[in-house]
């Protein structure tokens, strides 16, 4: 694939992903412009703190994709990051991968009031109170 061709392909899969993130309640998504070796993720405007990375390839480097992400995430300052990976011939965004470091997992399992069985729950606040 020549590079003005993945270039392309990139923007393409960036674009389709910031307009899946709007129709699902991030109307402030959009495409951040690059910043080099001083990178903070594909995308912006899904809240402070998260980092977003975009991949559409056809080979799949996850580990790699992951560092990648977890620099950007420093860069960022962001607490939260997930890669979102377009399979080849993936064209609905809810068919894609969605990539996270374990302790980003852990995190978010947590703060939604999950633990683990030998573990104190936590409440979740989006649960109604029985009483």
């Amino acid at each position: 694939m020549k590079p003005a061709t993945a270039k392309a392909k990139g923007r393409a899969t960036e674009n389709q992903a910031v307009e899946w993130l709007r129709a699902n309640g991030y109307p402030d998504a959009e495409r951040r412009r690059l910043n080099g070796s001083n990178d903070l993720g594909d995308i912006t405007g899904c809240g402070p703190g998260i980092c977003i990375e975009v991949k559409s390839a056809a080979a799949w480097h996850p580990v790699r994709w992951l560092r990648e992400l977890r620099t950007e995430m420093t860069n960022a300052r962001a607490a939260i990051g997930f890669v979102m990976a377009r399979p080849k011939g993936g064209t609905n965004v809810n068919d894609w991968a969605f990539i996270v470091h374990g302790d980003t997992l852990l995190s978010l399992l947590a703060d939604a009031g999950w633990r683990a069985p030998n573990q104190t729950p936590i409440s979740n606040p989006k649960q109604k109170e029985s009483s």
